[in-house]
C-alpha cells in the first residue's frame, strides 16, 4: 500500500511511530514501491523530457531522481552504523540542499541508479546485527529523531514526494510533450502488482456491467410476457363473450 505521503508531511511525528510498527521486511517492500513507481514512470519518458527544466532554479526529472539516489545511498551508508547502535547522525544541509542533483544523465542511467539503491538496501538490511539497535536515533529537520526503522520510512517517503515534484515538470509550460516516447495510459506504466489490479478491477466493471445488462434484458422479457398473458387473457375473455352471444342467438 503506497504511503499517506500528505498525512506523515502534515503530521510528521507519525514518521517515526508508523515505521515501529513495521518489521525489515514490510519497510523494504514500501522502499522498494517506490522505486518499482518511479521506474515504471521514467520508461514513459524520452532523454529530452528528463533534461527539461522548467527555470534555471528549479530541479529537471534527471536531477530529482540522480538527488534521491545519492541522498539514499547516503542514508543507507549511515544507517548501517545507526542499526549498531553507533553514531549516525545526518547532515541536514546535505539532505535540504538537493545535492548530488545531475542533468548530464541518460534515462538507462537514472534506471541503473535506482536499481543500485534497490540492491544497497536489501544488502544492507541482511548485514544488520539481529537484533538492529532502535534506540539509537539521528535527528531530521522536520521528521525529527528516527531510528533506523523511522529512516527506512522516511526514505520511502521521500522518494514519494519526489515523484510528485517530477510530475509537476510534466505540468510546467515547455515541457517538451510531443518528445515523448509513451504512448499508453500512464496506469500502463505501473508495477506488474498494480497493472494486475488494474485489470482485474477493470474486468469486475465488465461483469458487473454485464451483469447489469442481463439483468435488464431479464426484466424486459418479463415485462413482454406480462404483455403476452395480459393479451392472452383480453383475447380468451373476446372470444367467451362472442360464443355466449351466439348462443343467445340460436335459443331465440
Amino acid at each position: 500500500m503506497p504511503l499517506p505521503l500528505d498525512e506523515l508531511v502534515a503530521q510528521p511525528s507519525l514518521v517515526n511511530l508508523r515505521a515501529q510498527q513495521s518489521d525489515w521486511d514490510e519497510l523494504l517492500f514500501e522502499y522498494e514501491l517506490m522505486l518499482d513507481d518511479m521506474q515504471a514512470w521514467l520508461r514513459g519518458l524520452s532523454d529530452e523530457q528528463i533534461h527539461f527544466k522548467p527555470a534555471d532554479q528549479q530541479f529537471s526529472i534527471a536531477e530529482i531522481v540522480t538527488h534521491g539516489c545519492f541522498s539514499d545511498e547516503m542514508v543507507w551508508g549511515r544507517l548501517a552504523l545507526l542499526a549498531q547502535g553507533r553514531d549516525g547522525e545526518i547532515d541536514p544541509k546535505t539532505l535540504i540542499g538537493g545535492a548530488g542533483a545531475r542533468n548530464d544523465i541518460s534515462r538507462l542511467d537514472l534506471e541503473g541508479r535506482n536499481e543500485a539503491c534497490r540492491t544497497l538496501a536489501r544488502n544492507t538490511i541482511e548485514s544488520w546485527p539481529d537484533p538492529a539497535d532502535l534506540a539509537t536515533t539521528a535527528p531530521h529537520p522536520y521528521f525529527g529523531a528516527l531510528n533506523a526503522k523511522g529512516w527506512i520510512y522516511f526514505m520511502a517517503l521521500h522518494r514519494g514526494l519526489h515523484r510528485h515534484q517530477a510530475e509537476q515538470v510534466i505540468d510546467a509550460p515547455g515541457f517538451p510533450h510531443s518528445a515523448s516516447v509513451q504512448t499508453q495510459p500512464r496506469e500502463a506504466y505501473q508495477p506488474a502488482a498494480r497493472k494486475t489490479w488494474l485489470a482485474r478491477d477493470a474486468k469486475g466493471k465488465k461483469q458487473e456491467a454485464g451483469s447489469k445488462k442481463q439483468e435488464a434484458g431479464g426484466k424486459k422479457q418479463e415485462a413482454r410476457g406480462r404483455k403476452q398473458e395480459a393479451s392472452g387473457k383480453h383475447t380468451a375473455t373476446a372470444t367467451k363473450r362472442t360464443a355466449t352471444k351466439k348462443t343467445a342467438t340460436k335459443k331465440k
